[in-house]
């Protein structure tokens, strides 16, 4: 039998998740690993106690029930060990479950994980911070630091994102970023720095992008206002962006955004502040997490 522990934000998709945890470590214990399970208490909790849990190798897989930033925090305290992340949806938004290739059923992904081998994933660093999907600077971050907390996200998930993002969005002034690419300076008016490419859901903003080949690539979009932004996110949920004249792509090493001062920066969904120059890059240590190999993020071949 299996060691293991359940990490969960008691913050996370409401109460559901308590009505929930029971039946998960079942599942788990029949599956052939012995659970136990803590509740954070604060934020960066999850990842005091993975890392601690990383440091005694006292278990072999630390699960992060939550959304995607609890999953962030357990991936940062384990970054670098041999103890996989396995990760359990139960938060407002859970894209790295779909780049796992992982159902969107608590239960259902419970059950998958007791089967599914580790793998080595990439981890992107933003100042030091690590990320698993993306690092961004643009109007997706500013609306993401202005609902930080909000009561709505919390209360009515992906739908309170919206509602409490709205007014954000529409004040928004468009300022143009100036960012540095492995020592080449250009303008944009949104840079996303890619390591996991699925992006609101299963929409992949860089659809060759692969997270397990120790390259990250920048995404630029020179389109400004809000009739470009909506054009583009039409075009990403239609899977046509990357034919766009104002959008490219490029693979990068370092990333150093440097500015406008008030820029708002994101990392995974969570606003992060903006010391400038942020710097973007590979961490040089690599993530085990339990993920199907099938899934799209994955190298065809690519060992565990």
């Amino acid at each position: 039998m299996r060691r293991g522990l359940l990490v969960y934000n008691p913050a996370a998709g409401a109460s559901r998740q308590s009505r929930q945890l029971s039946r998960l470590l079942e599942i788990l214990r029949r599956g052939g690993i012995a659970t136990d399970v803590v509740a954070t208490r604060h934020a960066g909790h999850a990842t005091e106690i993975a890392r601690d849990l990383a440091r005694t190798r006292s278990v072999e897989v630390v699960f992060a029930f939550g959304g995607d930033g609890t999953v962030r925090e357990v991936a940062a305290g384990l970054l670098g060990s041999d103890v996989a992340l396995g990760v359990i949806p139960g938060g407002t938004t859970n894209v790295v479950r779909i780049a796992l290739g992982l159902p969107a059923k608590p239960a259902e992904a419970a059950a998958r994980l007791c089967q599914l081998p580790a793998r080595a994933i990439d981890v992107g660093l933003c100042n030091g911070r690590p990320f698993l999907m993306q690092a961004s600077a643009g109007s997706a971050a500013h609306v993401m630091a202005s609902i930080q907390g909000s009561w709505l996200k919390a209360r009515l998930g992906f739908a309170g994102v919206i509602v409490a993002g709205l007014p954000a969005w529409f004040g928004y002034k468009f300022p143009e970023i100036m960012v540095e690419i492995d020592g080449q300076k250009v303008r944009a008016y949104g840079v996303t720095a890619c390591n996991i490419a699925e992006m609101a859901g299963p929409y992949r903003i860089v659809p060759e992008g692969r997270h397990d080949d120790r390259q990250l690539e920048l995404a630029l979009f020179h389109g400004r206002g809000r009739r470009a932004e909506t054009s583009f996110t039409l075009d990403l949920y239609r899977r046509r962006h990357t034919r766009r004249p104002d959008f490219t792509i490029r693979p990068m090493t370092l990333a150093r955004i440097l500015g406008p001062a008030d820029l708002a920066l994101q990392i995974d969904g969570d606003a992060i502040p903006a010391e400038f120059p942020v710097e973007i890059r590979l961490a040089p240590e690599r993530l085990q997490v339990l993920a199907d190999p099938a899934a799209p993020g994955f190298s065809p071949g690519a060992s565990p």
